[in-house]
């Protein structure tokens, strides 16, 4: 089996598309729907448990309406996803898991607002002269 084939390929990209056509629904569509239940996943667990349900539903239903690999991995991703919101609440309960929900983890974007870090100053143009990452502290030379 090639790792690298069409197929193989077209599973892959499908299968993270549905995962994240999931996310995008559950964070932007669902919201719209003027019912308290689906719209307010904050404010209650059983909202997010009914968005997911929705989402579980959907992705069940895409391989039905998008006929081929493409259909059945978006309803795969979408499934994945829907299931895993589904079960989190359980795995909180039961310390397997902790913490607060990162998609992507715990990014820091731009400079830090609360003083140094690692190096970094107010004047970001010109290194300290402690800060081995200038042009002409020999970086640029390995």
């Amino acid at each position: 089996m090639n790792l690298l084939s069409k197929d193989v390929l077209i599973g892959a990209v499908s299968l993270g598309a549905g995962a994240v056509i999931a996310k995008v629904v559950q964070q932007k569509v669902l919201p719209l729907i003027p019912v308290d239940i689906i719209s307010k996943p904050n404010a209650d667990k059983s909202a997010s448990a009914v968005q997911n349900l929705i989402t579980l539903a959907v992705g069940i239903a895409t391989p039905i309406a998008v006929k081929g690999p493409i259909g059945k991995g978006l309803g795969a991703g979408m499934i994945a996803t829907s299931v895993a919101g589904l079960v989190e609440p359980l795995l909180k309960t039961a310390n397997v898991i902790t913490g607060t929900d990162t998609f992507m983890g715990d990014v820091l974007m731009g400079e830090a607002e609360s003083g140094t870090l690692m190096g970094a100053s107010e004047n970001i143009f010109d290194a300290p002269s402690g800060d081995f990452t200038q042009g002409g502290s020999g970086e640029m030379d390995y």
